[in-house]
């Protein structure tokens, strides 16, 4: 009887070979790491100790960037936000989560850790919070930003990261898991474990920096002013030379010499000064703008404001802001939601509030002219309020009037008819134009 008077058609089972290459298809980041899973190790690519003594304390340049960025990182504020099931979110002040923000550890504030946290991630590519859980529910109370320069990583098979080794110099040696740190990273094409500081794209125009400071320091120890050279008579003796030199340089180094006359029984020489030299400060420009251009900064946080007024000054605030430090809050954020939120449910994020950034505000006076043009082209109150973004309640938005020459195209708006064309409007229609004018330009 049919279907069962039919033979079962057999399927032949794939030989071993062919499972293996079914299985191969695809594979995680953990299992195509590299073969140094059996011990932990540094960023080989990249030393921390050097970036902060040869870049960070030696270059004015560097350390004026890292620490811009630093300020402006660690001025926003953080909060947390509940996801509402319409998918809107609503301020959590009384979580878990808000209160560890508030006060991460007894002796450091979020502010100091978020300075903290955008310097090594400029400096070292990598920031990591280790978490002190306790209570029932095995929540963190407590963050502390650990140094990046005494930190290994030891990779996982299951997955990316097994555990961190933390060790300072001549201290106790701490392994911790990675499910009790938090690793704050820049992206980097070259490592899948270890971030890439900011600082390594300037890092050969830092050298050329530091090097140049060092030069302009001993070319003002060792020549006084000009460079001399000193002829001496050939029947001179080694030792009446090197007597000549010794008295030389004692006469000539350092600035408290300079300008100093002296007298020796050999014939001097002055020697002329390059342009490049005579120039050494315009030269060094070019190697502060592109320090200033890796970290996204302006060369007027240098200090070098010729070209800059107040109305290029403030368009430069607002691009730092939204070219640089917006990017690295969005993915420190992000990070954060990842690895620190997600421990306390799926219902919660943390985010940064840039509501208060005074280079962020809008123009209000801005706003003002191009209401008054909209309005008297045509446009409605309601549409104004929607175009420029104010911010009106529909039942704060008075209604729409209008304007003389709106009630009359054709009417002549010369000066000589201004007093005439203004009679036009009623009173109230008058009344509702100026508090209209008003609530755009003062917000009431």
């Amino acid at each position: 009887m049919w279907p069962f008077d039919k033979k079962l058609i057999k399927q032949e089972l794939p030989t071993v070979k062919a499972q293996a290459k079914m299985l191969l298809k695809s594979v995680s980041i953990p299992q195509a790491a590299p073969d140094w899973k059996l011990f932990a190790k540094k960023d080989s690519k990249w030393n921390i100790d050097a970036a902060i003594n040869e870049g960070y304390n030696a270059s004015a340049a560097v350390y004026t960037c890292v620490e811009k960025r630093a300020k402006l990182v660690s001025s926003v504020p953080w909060c947390v936000k509940r996801i509402l099931p319409d998918g809107q979110f609503e301020s959590a002040p009384d979580h878990p989560l808000q209160k560890l923000i508030d006060m991460p550890n007894p002796e450091t504030s979020w502010l100091e850790i978020m300075y903290e946290i955008s310097q090594q991630l400029d400096l070292a590519g990598n920031a990591y919070m280790s978490e002190i859980k306790a209570g029932v529910n095995g929540f963190p109370t407590q963050l502390w930003l650990l140094p990046s320069q005494y930190m290994k990583i030891k990779p996982g098979n299951a997955q990316l990261i097994d555990s961190y080794e933390y060790q300072e110099s001549s201290s106790q040696k701490f392994t911790i898991l990675a499910d009790d740190m938090i690793q704050l990273k820049l992206p980097n094409p070259n490592s899948r474990y270890f971030g890439q500081p900011t600082l390594m794209a300037a890092g050969r125009a830092t050298d050329i920096d530091r090097e140049s400071g060092i030069w302009q320091k001993n070319s003002l120890e060792n020549r006084g002013v000009v460079d001399l050279h000193v002829e001496v008579p050939d029947t001179m003796q080694p030792d009446q030379i090197d007597a000549l030199k010794v008295s030389i340089k004692e006469k000539q180094t350092g600035s408290k010499n300079a300008r100093e006359p002296w007298i020796t029984s050999g014939k001097i020489n002055q020697l002329g000064q390059t342009a490049v030299e005579m120039d050494f400060v315009n030269s060094r420009k070019a190697v502060w703008a592109e320090i200033c251009a890796v970290f996204g900064l302006s060369m007027s946080v240098l200090g070098f404001t010729e070209n800059v007024n107040l109305a290029n000054g403030q368009e430069q605030q607002k691009a730092l802001w939204v070219n640089s430090i917006i990017p690295m809050l969005e993915l420190i954020k992000r990070q954060l939601n990842v690895q620190l939120t997600n421990e306390f449910g799926d219902d919660v994020i943390l985010d940064y509030d840039l509501s208060n950034i005074t280079a962020l505000q809008e123009n209000l006076t801005e706003k003002l002219t191009n209401a008054e043009s909209l309005y008297r082209m045509g446009y409605s109150n309601e549409a104004i309020n929607r175009r420029l973004e104010l911010g009106f309640e529909p039942d704060e938005i008075p209604e729409d009037a209008k304007l003389p020459e709106q009630l009359d195209p054709n009417a002549d708006t010369s000066e000589d008819d201004t007093e005439d064309s203004t009679d036009d409007m009623s009173e109230d229609d008058t009344e509702q134009v100026k508090r209209m004018l008003k609530a755009v330009g003062y917000g009431k």
